[in-house]
Parts: structure tokens; sequence; C-alpha cells
């Protein structure tokens, strides 16, 4: 774990006003890297640029067995009733809580499944599979899975001939 954010170039998140933050089980993590990844997203907070996201000690599962768990325990302590839980309630919960759904996930590697990734976030995202692996994954591969995506009509679970009828 330590040696993935050995490679991370503080400069470049600072130059760039580049927000670094993770998502995952920090406690699962040795103590050295947890402090690390607090350094990092502390010196990086005020970033406006773009955030960088860093899934570490991260399974889908987990987390959403964690929310619910934060969750029982606010039923539990009168917090919150089980009949106002909604869909914002466990979102609100998630690791990924400070950050919108994705509209698109890459799988790189030839890979047609998601493997326990963002399984509750991608709920409406759009899915763009290709062979190349990800240290070949470059700027033409992204350029051709952005073409594929904007080709697309977002439809967020709903049929072509409804989304024709709420255009007219």
């Amino acid at each position: 774990m330590g040696l993935v954010l050995s490679f991370v170039e503080m400069d470049l998140f600072t130059d760039n006003s580049i927000k670094f933050r993770m998502v995952g089980d920090m406690d699962r993590l040795p103590q050295s890297v947890q402090d690390k990844i607090r350094y990092m997203e502390d010196l990086t907070k005020d970033g406006e640029r773009m955030t960088v996201i860093m899934a570490m000690s991260y399974s889908s599962k987990q987390e959403l067995t964690r929310a619910t768990r934060l969750i029982a325990e606010e039923v539990k302590n009168g917090q919150l009733k089980s009949e106002d839980i909604t869909e914002q309630t466990i979102n609100d919960h998630l690791y990924t809580n400070f950050m919108p759904d994705p509209e698109l996930l890459i799988r790189t590697g030839g890979e047609l499944r998601i493997s326990n990734y963002l399984l509750w976030q991608c709920a409406y995202s759009e899915f763009y599979f290709c062979n190349t692996y990800w240290p070949d994954f470059d700027e033409e591969a992204l350029h051709k899975a952005i073409a594929d995506y904007q080709s697309r009509q977002r439809r967020f679970g709903k049929t072509e001939a409804q989304v024709e009828a709420e255009e007219k």
C-alpha cells in the first residue's frame, strides 16, 4: 500500500491545484500509510481544478455493509427513524458521499465485470470495456472511450421511448 503512495508526486497535486481523496477502509491500512493519506488530503484540500480519488482497502460490498451498520446505529440511538431511510440516507453514509456518481466506468484488461467496485454508485453509469491493460491505457485509448460514451443516449433506467416522450 505504501508503495502505491510513494509514486504520487505531491508537487503535481499542489502545483496544479488538484485535490487528493481516498475512499476505502482507512483503519485496515498500516498507520504509516494512514498518516501519508491524511497528510496528502490535508495538503491538497483546497485544490479546485480537479479531484483525484484513489480506492485503497476498498470493496463495494464492505462499503454497503459499513453504511448499513452506521444507519442501524443511528436508528438504535433514536437519531433516525427506519421509515425515514431513503436512497439519500444510504448515499450519505458511503465512502463516496462527497462525489457525484460516475457517468462513465472504463474497465480495462478485457474483463467484462466491475469486480465489486462502486456497485451502488454505478446504477446508471455507462460502461466501456476494452482489451487494453491499465498500464497501456493512454490518451488515445481515453479519447476512444470518451467518443464511445458521447455516442450514447443517457437514459438513467428509462426506455428510449420514455426519454423521447419527455423530450417532446
